[in-house]
C-alpha cells in the first residue's frame, strides 16, 4: 500500500501541522504578524486601503485607484472585516493561505513517497522556513505569497491525473478553470502557470491517446472560469465600473506601468540565485520526473512548462522587484521528494517504534528550529524592536486624530500606512502616488493641493507641497535598507476653502 493511501487517516494531523508550521514562520517573518507594530510595506498598505474602501461602498479602480486584481482587494476586504484597524485579519488569512500551500504540497509529495507516512511531517516546517527567510518573501502578505496554494492545487490535480494515467474528471477540469480565473483576477501574470500547464496537458492528452476526452476537459475548464468571472463582472457592471476595470487593470498596467523600469533590482536569474533555498529544490523538482522509472515524462513536462511560462509572464513587463520571484517557490515541493524517499530507506532496519518516536521528535525540533532560524535570518525581524509610537505613521496619527474633520493625502510615494494609523480613509481616487506616469494622477494631486481640499499631507523625501501648507512634524525611519524622512504638513488657516 502506497503512502498516498496510508496517509488518508493522517490528513487532519497533516493539515493541523501545516497550519502550525505556517503560523510559526509567519509570526517571525511576516510584518503582518501581531509581533510587529505594523506592516509598513507600501504595496500591502495599498491593498488594505482598497479592501477597507470596499467595505465602505467604494469600487476598486473607479473610486480608489490601484493596479492589482479585484479578487486581491476582496481578500483584503475580508481581512478588514476581521480587523479593520490592524493587520490581524491579514495575518490570519495569510496563515490560512500558507498553511494550505504546505498541506497541498505535502499531499503532492505523498504521490511519490512510499513505505512510510512519517517523512511527510518533516516537510511543512522546512518548506515554510525556506519561503519565509528568502529575500523574495519581502515584507509578507504579497499577492505572490497568498497565491501559492492555488498553484499547488492546480499541480496536485494535474499530477494526480497523470500518475493515475487518466484524463481530468469533469469536476477537476471545472476546478482548474476556477483556479485559472483566480489567477486572472488576482494578478494576471499568474496566468502563466495555467498557460504552460494547459499546453503540457494538451501534449500529454494527445501523446497518451486521450484526445477523445480533451473537449470535455476544455468545456468544463471554461465553465469553471466563467463561474468566477461572470459574477465578478456583474458586480462591476452594476456599479458602473466596468470601464474603469478595463482601463486601469489591463490598459494602464500594459502601457503606463509596463513602460517603467526598475534597474536597481536583480534580474530574474540573479533573483533565483539569491533565493536558492527554494529555487534549487524547485529546479530539482521540475527535472526529477524525467529521471524516475516509468512514463513520468508528462509530469516533468507539466512542471517545466508551467514554471517556465510563469517566469516568462512574471518578468515580461521588464520590472524586477524582489518579491516577483516568490511565485516560483510553488514548484519547490517535489525537490524534497528524493530526501523523503531516502529517509525510510536509511532507517529500514531500525525498530518501528524507535523510528516513529524519532520522527516525532525530529518534527518538533524542525518546527522549533524553523522559528529560531527565521528570527536570525529574516530581513524583517529588525522592525519587531520598535513600538507603534516609534513609527512615523503612528506619531503623525496622534496629531491627525486631534482634528474631527481631518482629511489626508499620501503624496509622492505609495501608501505608507498613514491612512490605517490615523483612521482617516482617503477621499480622492489617487490616494497616493503610484509607480507610473499618468497625467490624471498629477492633475488630481495638483488640484487637491491648490484648492486646499485636504487638511494634512504626508510626503517622503521630497519638497514641501506648497505655501498653503505648514510643516508640523517630521520623522526619519528605516525602510528597505534606507533611512527615509517623512514630513507631515497641515493646511494653514484661511489658506483655501475646504
Amino acid at each position: 500500500m502506497g503512502t498516498a493511501k496510508k496517509a488518508q487517516g493522517t490528513k487532519p494531523a497533516l493539515l493541523a501541522w501545516s497550519f502550525l508550521s505556517a503560523c510559526t514562520v509567519l509570526l517571525i517573518c511576516s510584518k503582518s504578524s501581531p509581533l510587529y507594530p505594523t506592516n509598513d510595506w507600501v504595496d500591502v498598505q495599498c491593498f488594505f486601503t482598497v479592501g477597507r474602501g470596499i467595505l465602505q461602498g467604494k469600487m476598486p479602480y473607479l473610486d480608489l485607484y490601484e493596479q492589482k486584481g479585484p479578487i486581491l482587494y476582496l481578500f483584503f476586504a475580508l481581512a478588514a472585516l476581521i480587523s479593520g484597524e490592524s493587520f490581524l485579519g491579514v495575518f490570519l488569512l495569510e496563515v490560512v493561505c500558507l498553511g494550505l500551500f504546505l498541506y497541498i504540497g505535502t499531499r503532492i509529495a505523498a504521490l511519490w513517497v512510499e513505505d512510510a507516512v512519517w517523512p511527510l511531517f518533516l516537510l511543512p516546517p522546512v518548506l515554510a522556513l525556506c519561503i519565509g527567510i528568502s529575500p523574495a518573501f519581502s515584507h509578507g502578505s504579497s499577492a505572490e505569497e497568498l497565491f501559492l496554494p492555488v498553484i499547488a492545487l492546480f499541480l496536485k490535480l494535474a499530477l494526480t491525473a497523470m500518475r493515475e494515467d487518466r484524463p481530468l474528471s469533469r469536476g477537476e477540469a471545472f476546478l482548474c478553470g476556477v483556479l485559472a480565473a483566480l489567477a486572472l483576477w488576482v494578478k494576471y501574470t499568474f496566468c502563466g502557470v495555467f498557460a504552460g500547464g494547459a499546453l503540457a496537458l494538451l501534449v500529454w492528452y494527445l501523446a497518451t491517446k486521450k484526445a477523445g476526452r480533451l473537449w470535455t476537459a476544455l468545456t468544463y475548464g471554461l465553465l469553471g472560469a466563467l463561474a468566477l468571472t461572470v459574477p465578478l463582472l456583474l458586480w462591476f457592471w452594476a456599479r458602473d465600473a466596468l470601464s474603469s476595470l478595463w482601463e486601469v487593470y489591463f490598459v494602464n498596467n500594459l502601457t503606463a506601468y509596463a513602460a517603467g523600469k526598475s534597474p536597481r533590482h536583480d534580474p530574474p536569474l540573479t533573483a533565483l540565485l539569491n533565493n536558492w533555498m527554494w529555487s534549487v529544490p524547485a529546479a530539482l523538482g521540475c527535472l526529477w520526473p524525467f529521471f524516475r522509472p516509468g512514463k513520468t515524462w508528462g509530469q516533468g513536462l507539466l512542471l517545466i512548462g508551467s514554471a517556465a511560462a510563469l517566469g516568462l509572464f512574471t518578468y515580461a513587463n521588464g520590472r524586477t522587484y524582489p518579491y516577483y520571484a516568490l511565485i516560483l517557490s510553488g514548484f519547490s515541493v517535489l525537490g524534497w521528494v528524493p530526501v523523503l524517499l531516502f529517509l525510510p530507506w536509511a532507517v529500514q532496519k531500525a525498530p518501528k517504534k524507535a523510528v516513529a518516536a524519532g520522527a516525532a521528535a525530529l518534527s518538533v525540533v524542525l518546527l522549533a528550529g524553523s522559528g529560531c532560524i527565521a528570527y536570525r535570518n529574516s530581513g524583517n525581524a529588525y522592525l519587531m524592536a520598535y513600538e507603534q509610537e516609534d513609527l512615523p505613521q503612528y506619531r503623525f496619527a496622534q496629531i491627525i486624530r486631534q482634528d474631527d474633520d481631518a482629511s489626508l493625502l499620501n503624496l509622492g510615494f505609495l501608501d505608507g500606512g498613514f491612512y490605517l494609523a490615523s483612521g482617516v480613509e482617503p477621499e480622492c481616487r489617487f490616494f497616493c502616488t503610484f509607480n507610473l506616469s499618468l497625467q490624471e494622477q498629477d492633475e488630481e494631486h495638483d488640484r487637491l493641493i491648490r484648492d486646499g481640499a485636504v487638511k494634512y499631507i504626508v510626503v517622503r523625501g521630497r519638497k514641501s507641497p506648497g505655501r498653503n501648507y505648514a510643516l508640523v512634524d517630521k520623522c526619519t525611519f528605516p525602510f528597505e535598507g534606507r533611512d527615509w524622512t517623512y514630513c507631515l504638513y497641515k493646511l494653514k488657516d484661511g489658506s483655501a476653502e475646504r
